[in-house]
């Protein structure tokens, strides 16, 4: 990245000068904010034009960095390409939006419609409509909100009196002031305004535990007397991450044929709250997590074996103690080196446990775990873990379409596979038409001839059967277009 940011913090900024105004330090913070919003407003096409922004319909192709989510661990990260559609209507609090493409082992081609009661989660590859009972406005829009500036001062606009002034920074040999922004779900973000052109370039936000996300904005054009950005980048951690074209751009644009659910959709069982849970899958046996991230955990005759590293670890174990109470966490089992699956580590970690994982993934699990003394055990082919009566074979299945190196867990006596990313399984309705990594998944069971009868993954708390897996290798994408 080629930029040197020289930052002043406000604080001592402020101190230096504290002698000369009755004013608090907070008070002039906040003042300066409102300098440099009004004159960001101002440049991004005035007060009016942004108040009376009521819709906007934007199209945009985009270059996805698979930054942490490659088939390898280090860079060259893989790269793929997709489309995506957003609308929104502030005045009516309504969003739609529909990403396609391809990456990682994954086809797809979904969309969300929020509008009040009329709230709907669609999957056009498998054809289905599922009703979202509890649609939240605020969190579905805030990823377009925040990837665009008109939006972003709208929102300035109405939140400025949460606003501070951070300091002075340099970005690209140009000084820049930096101000905050709390939007009503999400972390602070950080402006940065060109002290010349008042325009919003560049925005960074802290999102744990995956480290700095920073956005730049690029090659503003005026549309309806509106500055919008044509071009967007998103790195995290300084490593570029996806590269956005905007191809058109709406204002006030008619929005109902975009809140409306194709009528060749299939409408299926409504999408419920993900709610922390604790499934006992078989005796001993625990499938426990919540929004869309879990983990399995196997009693043992003296210990536990924890299959599984999202971000729901820290949680999980903590409900797990409530069933398995006093025997410890002998392995922490990390699926594989996505920068999802590998923040459990450091609870895996805090625990004592031995981290399986693979050879090749171990500095970026020692970067999860978050110290150089945890002890980590590594997989080449398969691993058996077992207390002379229960075991747990895991098996590496790579190289396949989502990682190289890909370890499933199978617990032959209780006839189950636990799986990540390779086996979608949907809330509730149908079962998609399978991807690219799913067809691997199932050619690896067929390859190590398992016997099961249930299939748990870590994104979802729905149990599979082989019956499902083999409905997902049957079925063809039902290739809604919806007419959008």
């Amino acid at each position: 990245m080629n930029q040197k940011i020289l930052v002043a913090i406000a604080t001592a900024t402020l101190l230096a000068g504290s002698s000369l105004s009755a004013e608090s330090l907070p008070l002039q913070s906040v003042n300066k904010a409102g300098e440099v919003i009004d004159a960001a407003i101002e440049a991004h096409g005035g007060a009016e034009a942004l108040s009376n922004l009521n819709t906007l319909v934007q199209k945009s192709d985009f270059i996805n960095h698979a930054t942490g989510q490659s088939r390898k661990p280090d860079p060259p990260y893989d790269q793929s390409a997709q489309t995506n559609i957003n609308a929104i209507d502030f005045k009516e609090s309504a969003f739609a939006n529909r990403n396609a493409g391809e990456g990682g082992g994954f086809v797809f081609d979904g969309g969300t419609i929020i509008d009040g009661e009329n709230s709907w989660q669609i999957d056009y590859r498998a054809g289905t409509a599922a009703p979202i009972t509890q649609p939240d406005f605020n969190t579905q829009s805030g990823p377009f909100i925040r990837v665009t500036p008109a939006l972003l001062m709208k929102q300035l606009q109405s939140r400025r009196n949460t606003s501070n002034w951070l300091g002075e920074a340099e970005v690209n040999g140009r000084k820049h002031d930096v101000i905050t922004l709390v939007m009503e779900t999400g972390p602070a973000l950080a402006l940065y305004i060109d002290r010349e052109s008042h325009m919003l370039t560049r925005m960074e936000r802290v999102l744990p535990p995956f480290g700095q996300v920073e956005y730049e904005f690029l090659d503003y054009v005026m549309v309806d007397g509106i500055a919008f950005n044509q071009k967007f980048n998103l790195l995290v951690n300084g490593e570029e991450n996806l590269v956005i074209n905007n191809r058109s751009t709406e204002v006030n644009a008619p929005m109902e044929a975009y809140l409306q659910v194709p009528q060749n959709l299939e409408k299926v069982a409504a999408i419920v709250p993900d709610e922390l849970s604790t499934q006992e899958i078989d005796e001993g046996v625990f499938l426990i997590g919540g929004n869309g991230t879990y983990a399995l955990f196997v009693e043992m005759k003296d210990y536990v074996v924890a299959i599984g590293g999202t971000q729901t670890v820290p949680v999980s174990i903590t409900e797990m103690r409530k069933v398995i109470e006093d025997k410890p966490i002998r392995y922490g089992v990390l699926t594989h080196h996505h920068n999802d699956h590998v923040v459990g580590a450091a609870a895996y970690a805090g625990e004592g446990a031995t981290i399986i994982t693979f050879r090749e993934n171990e500095a970026v699990v020692r970067t999860a775990a978050g110290s150089d003394e945890a002890r980590l055990e590594f997989v080449e082919d398969s691993m058996t873990l077992t207390d002379g009566n229960r075991k747990v074979v895991l098996y590496n299945i790579g190289p396949t379409p989502h990682a190289d190196n890909m370890l499933i867990a199978y617990l032959p006596d209780q006839g189950i596979i636990f799986e990540a990313d390779h086996f979608p399984q949907p809330l509730s309705g149908e079962i998609p038409p399978a991807v690219p990594a799913t067809a691997a998944f199932a050619e690896a069971l067929d390859r190590l001839d398992l016997s099961y009868t249930k299939i748990v993954g870590a994104h979802s708390p729905r149990i599979a059967s082989p019956a499902d897996l083999k409905t997902a290798l049957d079925r063809e994408s039902a290739a809604a277009t919806g007419g959008r």
